[in-house]
């Protein structure tokens, strides 16, 4: 299988932006694999098995359909060189910023329901995981001790993140089938 120029620019920049996605994993403990089986943290299995659903699994399949998608779409040989350029960015990079979409798309569900995936009281953690399992809070008036960690999720914000993954899915695909 030989790769076309636009498709070797999609590899490139989903793996950066699937890059810049694992950057701010490691606040939300969302791959908690070492507390995944403590019975009393059920919430710790939800959200490794949503995580890696939606950030294991869905970006190979999302990248694998993109690289199918895009084939055939990139520059021609009897494109200006501005034409080529802009077929470059049309189909190998706005297709690469369905990764956000995806990480969205985690965000989104886990702050419509917060209770499935953190507990929102220290005291609903065992005391051993405290140092290492985070309560969650969703306005800054709340006190937390402040040794714990804690992730802050929007209040009402789950849509809001839903609605960012339609945009950034629009921008990746809609956007490059229109100028195909």
């Amino acid at each position: 299988m030989t790769l076309e120029t636009h498709q070797n620019v999609f590899i490139v920049f989903f793996a950066i932006f699937w890059g810049a996605v694992a950057n701010v994993q490691p606040r939300w403990k969302a791959f908690q694999w070492p507390l995944m089986f403590k019975p009393e943290l059920r919430v710790v299995l939800r959200r490794v098995l949503l995580a890696f659903l939606v950030m294991n699994v869905l970006p190979v399949v999302y990248f694998g359909l993109t690289l199918w998608i895009i084939d055939g779409r990139g520059p021609s040989d009897s494109d200006s060189l501005a034409r080529s350029a802009a077929k470059l960015v049309m189909q190998g990079v706005l297709p690469a910023f369905g990764m956000f979409a995806l990480y969205r798309i985690w965000l989104g569900i886990v702050e419509l329901w917060p209770d499935c995936f953190y507990k929102h009281e220290v005291k609903d953690i065992p005391e051993r995981y405290r140092h290492v399992e985070p309560t969650y809070r969703q306005r800054w008036n709340e006190t937390k001790e402040s040794n714990m960690p804690v992730v802050d999720l929007g209040e009402d914000a789950g849509s809001g993140n839903l609605l960012a993954a339609l945009f950034y899915l629009i921008l990746a695909h809609l956007l490059p089938w229109i100028s195909a």
